[in-house]
């Protein structure tokens, strides 16, 4: 892959930017004129603004709902391009996301893709021999909840079933709703481990 080098550097610096919450490294790093958000099964973001606006709301709602989202290096097979550099976000312990950043020949971004389905999840490889005990520290990271914000998290999630079962009624199994029950139902599985663990912290 072209500046293959480059991408390396700009993804690890990326990684220690947005694992610190250094939005102001992060726009920096993305080129002023022309780049763009792109995430499975939603529209494209384009511009440096509407990007960072995008990345502050989302760590915003992560830290109102008590998740802990962290990056860390890796390498996937992706576009014919066999060990692509990319970053593994781990969130509450688990695999949440790859994301793959493309590269101008000056050293900024031009494009960020994130990949949220399972069999991107799998095909990513941690590069840092630390990976397991990492994740299991970002693990350990996780707050404790309290009964308000599971109950939050509980009409989120309720809202969100009926959402996608009128769509379904009206746009049948398309590939972009099926990966977005797939992914509602991992986050009903992550409810149930909190209530358990809310249930049981004090024994």
């Amino acid at each position: 892959m072209k500046n293959r080098l480059k991408t390396i550097e700009i993804t690890k610096k990326y990684i220690e930017a947005f694992n610190r919450r250094d939005l102001k490294t992060i726009e920096e790093m993305l080129d002023e004129r022309d780049v763009c958000f792109v995430r499975q099964a939603e529209p494209t973001i384009l511009g440096r603004a509407a990007i960072l606006n995008r990345t502050r709301k989302s760590l915003d709602k992560l830290d109102r709902q008590g998740h802990q989202l962290h990056m860390i290096n890796a390498i996937i097979d992706v576009k014919d391009v066999a060990a692509h550099p990319c970053m593994l976000g781990i969130m509450d312990g688990e695999r949440h996301s790859v994301v793959v950043l493309g590269c101008h020949i000056n050293g900024h971004i031009a494009s960020i893709s994130i990949l949220v389905t399972k069999d991107f999840l799998q095909k990513a490889r941690p590069l840092e021999p630390a990976a397991p005990s990492e994740i299991a520290e970002l693990h350990s990271m996780k707050p404790k909840l309290s009964q308000e914000e599971l109950t939050q998290r509980r009409e989120i999630l309720t809202e969100k079933a009926i959402y996608l079962q009128e769509r379904l009624q009206k746009e049948g199994p398309t590939n972009e709703l099926m990966g977005k029950f797939d992914r509602l139902q991992d986050a009903q599985k992550k409810l149930k481990q909190d209530e358990y663990d809310i249930l049981y912290q004090d024994e």
